[in-house]
């Protein structure tokens, strides 16, 4: 078997944490695929996948994959762009993309096999929905809606994980204007092309692309925005469950006059370290973040 052949894949996304069996070290990995390319700010290579969810064994002693389960039909899940495991529970969650209407926020119960049984869903109250985190109460879910850039809450279950709401906050850094580039079914760029013209499109508006709590108390979120090269720094009520103002932004490279576009971002697990990947720069750049922000 070859796991990672997928004929019909236009990309493959894992999710940041892994599900332990109790039998044994393997560890379950899910690989979603798009589905609908018409819906997407950028035009992927291959062909439009049928199944978008795809399950797998994973050792990771000697680097094996099987495949377990196809869920996810084209038809009910549209371009399923991030996933992200429950820190505790088995429960999956996946964001679905989408540049023309609001995406969703799908959780499935993981079984033992790889079986994904559909827990809930939620609006996920913005665009083109790409980044998925989890607090470290495990009482809400925040959210990262690249086309519009808005970042929502949406308050969980401690017990099941299900959704028990909807969106609770919404952040929009554009102040509810109106953006400025259009989609590329409507004359706009295609987001893959990395030409001068492109680029000044990608940039013409605020693109949120992730969110990542500080690993000190939780209460800091570091969002690096692809269309204007910054990271911002948020200060995350906790107890409220939103984002309540933005505290801070740097520059998420050097300075050079080139753009960067920072699109992810990650800490060090034992340093006070941030990295921060810049997709139109192919760079990576270095934080030194204090206990009391950046």
């Amino acid at each position: 078997m070859a796991p990672f052949k997928q004929n019909n894949s236009s990309i493959i996304s894992f999710p940041s944490s892994v599900t332990y069996n109790e039998a044994s070290e393997d560890q379950i990995m899910v690989v979603s695929c798009y589905s609908n390319f018409d819906k997407l700010a950028h035009g992927p290579r291959g062909t439009e996948a049928q199944h978008c969810l795809h399950v797998y064994r994973f050792n990771p002693t000697d680097g094996h994959m099987v495949l377990l389960n196809i869920a996810g039909s084209a038809d009910e899940v549209i371009n399923p762009a991030f996933s992200r495991f429950h820190p505790r529970l088995n429960i999956l969650y996946t964001c679905t993309e989408d540049i023309e209407e609001n995406g969703q926020i799908i959780a499935y119960e993981v079984g033992f096999d790889g079986e994904l049984n559909k827990l809930g869903h939620v609006d996920a109250g913005g665009t083109s929905t790409c980044y998925l985190t989890i607090d470290r109460d495990q009482k809400n879910l925040l959210a990262v809606n690249y086309w519009d850039s808005t970042i929502v809450t949406i308050p969980l279950s401690t017990e099941t994980g299900n959704f028990i709401g909807g969106v609770e906050s919404k952040y929009d850094p554009k102040g509810g204007k109106i953006m400025v580039a259009a989609a590329k079914k409507f004359g706009g760029v295609n987001h893959s092309n990395n030409d001068d013209s492109t680029i000044a499109q990608r940039q013409a508006d605020p693109h949120s692309h992730a969110l990542v709590l500080d690993p000190y108390v939780g209460c800091m979120a570091y969002v690096p925005c692809l269309g204007k090269d910054l990271v911002r720094e948020f200060f995350y009520d906790k107890d409220g469950g939103k984002i309540q103002e933005e505290l801070n932004f740097l520059p998420s490279g050097l300075c050079t006059g080139h753009p960067d576009g920072p699109r992810y971002l990650e800490f060090h697990p034992k340093y006070s370290t941030m990295y921060v990947v810049n997709e139109l720069s192919s760079t990576v750049s270095t934080m030194l973040v204090s206990a009391i922000g950046a």
